[in-house]
């Protein structure tokens, strides 16, 4: 491994495509939907620690979850949880993060991706980043890991190929994100779109340059930084001021960019339809997640879910409680804490409305 290589986990996000489980306080990054012990944050660090060095990993997330973020990587340091002081998407937090490692390390080859995406190639997946972090020394500049379009999601961003530049490397022509059906399947059909995986790299000096404009006060401080606590002074007093950007955005329509065409096997687990796809299915196409227990369930059970002529139809329920479900076809079956949701799972982006709706009428706290 290179000590100049480093990584950022983004795990700040709340997860709305996957409420009710995705909850405010304890959002989609601190849970386990695959019933190995372990969160989708863990899981992350586990597969980016055989590539880059742990203690140059990094995670950014807010700081409520502070908390949460340090129960589950306790064999991190304090200086390695990067916390928002306020919550203005991946972009900002990303710049901070890249700022804070280029302090310590001005050369450094930097990889930002989210915790929650499912790689089921782990080995193509290294070879992959080894590439592009070879890629990002050599022409310092920013490169965005795609894969192979392969039917017409609405969730995903997409990234049209332009010149080629390399093997599996080329120019960035044009992105769109969370496309409409539509076009979704226009761009399917023509090739020459990838899916934006949402994890990129850079150099820290390329960084800097769209620092400067988005976070002056911090690449443009004169304090001489000699603790966390003066740093995260500093944070504080300018990030609540940075434009509220996401990463793909930043990048991807603001910045030159080129693309590496990968192959190892990728979903972004943010919604339910992709969950359930990802996980085991019955023959009918039934899906089951078991959460860990809480008041509503005699922890140590296990799950009981029964189907009865349903299909294509996801449940997510506590340890201990036993479920039925009947004549279903193509729904979500969620229950968590004090909310239960019974809808359709056909349109990644219906639980986000329906999330706003229970907000409105019933409040915070069953969000």
């Amino acid at each position: 491994m290179k000590s100049n290589n480093f990584c950022i986990i983004l795990a700040g996000g709340v997860g709305k495509r996957l409420w009710p489980v995705s909850r405010q306080s304890k959002p989609k990054q601190f849970v386990d939907f695959f019933g190995v012990g372990k969160s989708l944050l863990q899981l992350t660090f586990e597969r980016i620690s055989a590539i880059v060095p742990a203690e140059n990993i990094y995670i950014s997330t807010c700081e409520e979850y502070a908390a949460l973020a340090r129960e589950q990587l306790p064999q991190l340091s304090e200086g390695q949880f990067l916390l928002e002081p306020v919550r203005l998407s991946t972009g900002p937090a990303a710049i901070r993060a890249s700022w804070h490692i280029a302090r310590r390390c001005p050369g450094a080859n930097i990889l930002a991706m989210p915790a929650d995406q499912f790689i089921t190639n782990e080995m193509a997946f290294r070879m992959d980043v080894a590439q592009a972090f070879s890629y990002v020394e050599q022409h310092r500049s920013f490169l965005a890991l795609g894969i192979k379009a392969q039917n017409p999601n609405t969730a995903y961003g997409y990234i049209q190929r332009g010149r080629q530049k390399g093997k599996n490397l080329y120019e960035v022509k044009t992105f769109t994100e969370k496309p409409g059906r539509v076009y979704a399947e226009t761009f399917v059909r023509s090739g020459e779109f990838l899916w934006n995986t949402g994890i990129f790299l850079w150099n820290a000096g390329a960084m800097q340059r769209v620092g400067e404009e988005l976070l002056p006060g911090l690449y443009h401080t004169d304090i001489i930084i000699s603790s966390n606590e003066e740093e995260n002074d500093i944070v504080h007093s300018c990030y609540p001021a940075a434009e509220r950007v996401t990463l793909d955005i930043l990048l991807l329509e603001n910045q030159n960019m080129d693309i590496l065409e990968c192959n190892f096997g990728w979903c972004d687990v943010g919604s339910w339809p992709v969950m359930r796809n990802v996980l085991p299915k019955s023959a009918e196409g039934n899906a089951v997640v078991i959460t860990p227990a809480e008041e509503l369930a005699e922890e140590g059970k296990g799950g009981r879910v029964t189907f009865r002529n349903s299909h294509n139809t996801i449940v997510s329920v506590p340890e201990g409680v036993a479920t039925l479900v009947q004549g279903l076809d193509g729904y979500l079956v969620a229950l968590k804490g004090n909310v239960l949701v019974v809808i359709p799972n056909d349109d990644p982006a219906r639980i986000k409305s329906v999330v706003t709706e229970v907000q409105v009428k019933y409040g915070e706290e069953y969000l």
